[in-house]
């Protein structure tokens, strides 16, 4: 989470969306300061801002889920950065590895399992994440998919008027192209049902020649069910950490000037 009081705004990063790279943006050109942790939610802020705080524009991204869980597989297969192995990283510690990333990662390293056999075995629910309990409390939304174009729109929005370009950070190695490589025949009909009612929610529609979608009702009830659910853990229930984020990340090394 980034905030500039000279340009009075609050950028709220959510996982895998672009916000390491948006965070060292801000923080090197706009006067972006760090706040809370690097993926704290609206409700925190909530809680700590200011009531002139509270007035500045927010804005995150959001992201086709189905993107996001191909990245979240493929920085497995790597141990990106050594995310995984790392013990300061758990979120037992204070840090934001949790247990069911550890169980994924395991099963990877272990079974060499390809996108459809990992998909098949850890996605059976309705998809839904961060966005869920940030997104409606934002004054403007990028879209990942278009995130340059966004993120200039963003900026001018706060009273840039000459941003420059984004430059890319924490690139996910071993993509191989988009989503119709990795869902195929064999998983299409699953990840209709555990993407489907979130894509509905936010405008985000299958490949083209999966031709015309039918979401199941089921799908979308218990898609509501776990929204409501997470709500009240991020809520009510969940605590979150203080710790700082490790040196030598972005955010970390941002934290420490």
């Amino acid at each position: 989470m980034i905030i500039s009081h000279k340009y009075k705004f609050l950028f709220i990063g959510l996982p895998f969306s672009a916000s390491s790279a948006i965070i060292k943006d801000l923080h090197a050109k706009y006067s972006g300061l760090p706040y809370l942790r690097k993926h704290s939610l609206y409700h925190e802020f909530n809680n700590a801002a200011s009531k002139e705080e509270k007035k500045y524009f927010k804005f995150a991204v959001l992201r086709n889920p189905m993107d996001i869980v191909i990245t979240s597989y493929e920085k497995m297969k790597t141990n990106s950065k050594g995310n995984f192995t790392n013990t300061n990283l758990f979120k037992e510690k204070g840090g934001h590895i949790t247990k069911a990333q550890r169980i994924k990662f395991n099963f990877i390293k272990k079974n060499s399992p390809t996108f459809q056999q990992y998909f098949l075995k850890f996605y059976n629910k309705p998809y839904d994440n961060y966005s869920s309990v940030t997104l409606d409390k934002c004054d403007f939304i990028i879209k990942y998919e278009n995130l340059d174009q966004d993120y200039f729109q963003a900026l001018h929005k706060i009273g840039i008027k000459d941003p420059s370009k984004l430059e890319v950070v924490n690139k996910t190695a071993g993509k191989k192209g988009g989503v119709e490589l990795y869902y195929t025949e064999d998983i299409k009909k699953r990840a209709i049902s555990v993407f489907g009612p979130f894509m509905l929610k936010y405008g985000y529609e299958f490949p083209q020649d999966w031709g015309k979608v039918k979401i199941p009702k089921k799908s979308i009830i218990h898609f509501r069910i776990l929204s409501f659910l997470r709500k009240i853990n991020e809520l009510v229930i969940k605590q979150y950490s203080t710790r700082k984020s490790i040196k030598g990340t972005v955010y970390g090394d941002i934290q420490r000037g």
